[in-house]
C-alpha cells in the first residue's frame, strides 16, 4: 500500500477532495454544481481502475500482447464525461448571451472532435489527443469567459466555481502538451519527465477544489443564479 501510493501520491487528494465536498454539500446542493461530487467519485474510480488494468493483466481490456496494459480507453470515456459535464457548468452558469453562444459553440466543436479522433487513433489503445487539444482549448475559453463575467460582476470572493476555474485552467493548459508528447514524441515525454508534471497538475487542480470548498459560501440555486 505504501509503495503504491508513493508511486501514485495524487490518488488520496481525490478522495480528500470527495469527502469535503460532500460535507460541505449543503451549500450548494441545489446549485449548477450539485452533480460535483459524482465526478470526483467517478474521477476516483477511473484513476484506480486505470491503474489496476496497466498493473495487473488479470483486469486488461485490450486483449493485444503489444497493448496487453492499455488503460486509455477507461480515460477517454472520462474525458468526455468530464469535458461535457465541465461545459454545461459553465454555459447554466454564464449569463451573458454572447459569452454562452460560444460556450455551445466551442463544446460543439470539441463532440464533433470526438466522433472525428477514433479514424486516426484507436480509442481503445491510444489517448485521444486531438480532441484533447480541442477539449482542453474550448475549457480555457470556457473558464476565461467565466472570470470576465464574474469579475465585472464582482462576485469572485469565496466563489467555488472560481476556484474550480483557477484549478481547471491550470491544468488544461498545459494537459495537451503533455499527452501530445507521450503519443508522438515518447523520448521527450521522458526526458522531460512529463509523467510526473501530469501528476503535479492534478494535484495542483484538486489543491484548487479543495480550496474552494473550505472556502466556499452558500452558493445560490440554479432558478436564482442570474
Amino acid at each position: 500500500m505504501l509503495e503504491f501510493l508513493k508511486n501514485n501520491y495524487f490518488i488520496p487528494l481525490y478522495a480528500i477532495a470527495l469527502i469535503i465536498s460532500l460535507t460541505r454539500y449543503r451549500l450548494y446542493y441545489d446549485s449548477v454544481l450539485k452533480y460535483f461530487p459524482i465526478l470526483i467519485a467517478y474521477a476516483l474510480l477511473s484513476e484506480i481502475l486505470g491503474i489496476l488494468i496497466r498493473d495487473f493483466e488479470i483486469f486488461q481490456i485490450v486483449y493485444q500482447d503489444k497493448y496487453h496494459f492499455a488503460n486509455n480507453f477507461i480515460y477517454n470515456i472520462y474525458d468526455f464525461v468530464f469535458y461535457i459535464y465541465f461545459y454545461f457548468v459553465f454555459w447554466k452558469r454564464i449569463q451573458n448571451f454572447k459569452y454562452k453562444s460560444i460556450v455551445k459553440y466551442a463544446s460543439m466543436a470539441y463532440v464533433v472532435a470526438t466522433l472525428i479522433n477514433p479514424f486516426f487513433q484507436n480509442v481503445f489503445i491510444f489517448p485521444q489527443v486531438y480532441a484533447l487539444t480541442i477539449g482542453s482549448t474550448a475549457l480555457i475559453i470556457c473558464t476565461l469567459l467565466y472570470f470576465r463575467e464574474t469579475i465585472q460582476k464582482g462576485k469572485t470572493k469565496n466563489n467555488l466555481l472560481t476556484w474550480i476555474s483557477i484549478g481547471l485552467l491550470i491544468f488544461n493548459i498545459f494537459f495537451p502538451i503533455i499527452m501530445l508528447a507521450g503519443r508522438f514524441d515518447y523520448d521527450l515525454y521522458k526526458k522531460l519527465n512529463f509523467q510526473q508534471f501530469h501528476y503535479f497538475l492534478i494535484v495542483a487542480m484538486y489543491s484548487c477544489f479543495i480550496i474552494g470548498f473550505l472556502k466556499m459560501g452558500r452558493m445560490k440555486p440554479i432558478q436564482e443564479d442570474k
